[in-house]
Parts: C-alpha cells; sequence; structure tokens
C-alpha cells in the first residue's frame, strides 16, 4: 500500500480495529495529498462533503464517517497550533456531534475520542484565554480518570496535553499530570505539569527539545506555596536544573498566571536562581 496513506491507516486501526474498509484507497490518496501540500482546508472539506453526501444506506458510509472524523482532527490540531482556536473548537464540537449520532455503529474505541476532544477543548480555551471554560473540560476529565474511564492511547489515562504556545521560531506544549500532591512531602519529588519548548522547523513543526519546565512540588513545609518552577535542560553527560524563586503555585493552580509566567520566562529566556547537575549514570 502507498506510504502516503499511512498515517491514515494508523489512525484507523486505533479508532475502528474490527471495521473492514471499502472506501477506495483513491480518497484517502488524495486527502493525505492535499493535507502534505498544505491544502488543510481542502481536505477537510473534501473528507466532511464526503460524508454528507453519501447516504446512510450506502455501503460506503461507514468509511465516509471514519474519513471525516480523522480529518477534522488532523485539521483542528494544525489549527490550534496556528493559533485559530475559534475555529478548531468547532471543529471539535462537529467531532463530538459524529461521535453522538454513530456511537452505536462503531466500537468502543470509537466512543473514547470523546476524552480526547475535553483535551483538545481545554487547549484551545486556554489558547482563548478562558481558563473557567477550559476548568469545565479539565474537570471531566479528572472525573473519567477517577473512573477509570480515560483510554490509555496516547497515555490519556496519565496525563493531557492542556496548552501549546506559538511563539516566534519556538514551540511550546504544556502537559498535566492528574496525580494530587502526597501528604508526605518528603516521601518523593513530584511534577504536577511540564512545559517542553522545542525549536521549530521551516514549517513551524518541533524541531529539537531545548529545555523543560517543571512545575514541581516544594518539599518545605513554611512556605506559602505547594509548587516551584523548575528549569531542565538535558545535556550528553546528564541533566541541569535549577529553581526559580519567582514562580511559584498553590496547589490550586492559577493556571493564567501560569501560563503568562511562561510566557515571560521563555521570551526572555530566564535563568534559574539555583543550579544542579544530575549525571547520567
Amino acid at each position: 500500500m502507498n506510504n502516503k496513506i499511512r498515517i491514515f491507516i494508523i489512525a484507523l486501526t486505533i479508532l475502528f480495529p474490527f471495521v473492514a474498509f471499502a472506501q477506495t484507497e483513491a480518497d484517502y490518496l488524495y486527502v493525505d495529498s492535499l493535507l502534505q501540500n498544505g491544502h488543510q482546508d481542502e481536505a477537510y472539506n473534501y473528507a466532511k462533503n464526503k460524508h454528507v453526501n453519501t447516504k446512510p444506506s450506502d455501503s460506503l458510509y461507514k468509511d465516509a464517517v471514519i474519513m471525516h472524523f480523522i480529518v477534522a482532527d488532523y485539521y483542528q490540531r494544525f489549527l490550534f497550533t496556528h493559533n485559530a482556536y475559534k475555529k478548531s473548537l468547532i471543529i471539535n464540537q462537529e467531532m463530538l456531534e459524529i461521535i453522538q449520532t454513530h456511537k452505536n455503529m462503531f466500537t468502543k474505541e470509537f466512543s473514547d475520542q470523546t476524552y480526547f476532544i475535553y483535551r483538545n477543548m481545554i487547549v484551545c480555551y486556554t489558547g482563548l484565554g478562558d481558563y473557567k471554560k477550559a476548568q469545565k473540560y479539565r474537570s471531566l476529565l479528572y472525573k473519567a480518570k477517577k473512573k477509570e474511564y480515560l483510554p490509555c492511547e496516547y497515555e490519556l489515562c496519565h496525563y493531557f496535553n492542556f496548552d501549546f504556545i506559538k511563539l516566534d521560531t519556538l514551540n511550546v506544549w504544556g502537559y498535566e499530570w492528574y496525580d494530587q500532591l502526597p501528604k508526605e512531602r518528603f516521601s518523593q519529588s513530584f511534577t504536577k505539569i511540564v512545559y517542553y519548548v522545542y525549536s521549530t522547523d521551516a514549517n513551524g513543526n518541533d524541531k529539537e527539545l531545548l529545555y523543560r519546565l517543571h512545575v514541581l512540588m516544594f518539599h518545605g513545609i513554611q512556605q506559602k506555596f505547594d509548587y516551584i518552577m523548575d528549569k531542565r535542560i538535558q545535556t550528553e553527560n546528564g541533566e541541569i536544573s535549577g529553581s526559580m524563586y519567582s514562580y511559584t503555585y498553590k496547589e490550586d493552580i492559577d493556571f493564567e498566571k501560569l501560563h503568562n509566567d511562561v510566557l515571560e520566562i521563555v521570551k526572555e529566556n530566564k535563568r534559574t536562581d539555583t543550579q544542579r547537575f544530575i549525571q547520567m549514570k
């Protein structure tokens, strides 16, 4: 099979492992060609129209639904990584409607995509500065985690992407872990959030990981904060890290403050107040 449709086949086998696909290879090749050449709008419109113009009684209807959903997923990601958060929200709402309308047509893996859409909503609302709405979907993920509903595909059952910042030639990705602060502060080292700072290639894609920003549990018990920012840089022989005492957070993290702090740290390439080196074993 042509390598150009590899990305679709991977998504198909994950979301719809028990469906026999009748959709012509030509459709997937055409859509993939559009995506590869930067025509994301056309690819999305083609897939959506294929779905809308195929009757439910048609043998190709399932395939049309699947192609629409997968291309919409690629499209919404393209949109939010280009700061088009409002349009990305619209596409994610459309994906939710596809799931609700067709969930009885496919396996449980299809319905599980709802949780990935919640994650997408958090990223979009954070990008729009609407932290209240972002918190609504964050809470839904935490509830699903507590009930053990979350799929472990792409590690969603352990952590989730909640923020994305594009700065000139840098991409900054924020990830949050569900774990809560341990009662015994000195029992372990604990990171709640990590921002990964990447350089980018000519197309704006991630190129090289430059450093990480950890929202790290503070072990002291007298301070009026629970977390402190920690900057970490990987080297050939180990890792250089250091704390940043100007950036601290309570257990109930103010995500607006955190977002703005990360912007400031990255823009100004802030130095740490302390420095330590952990040699690679």
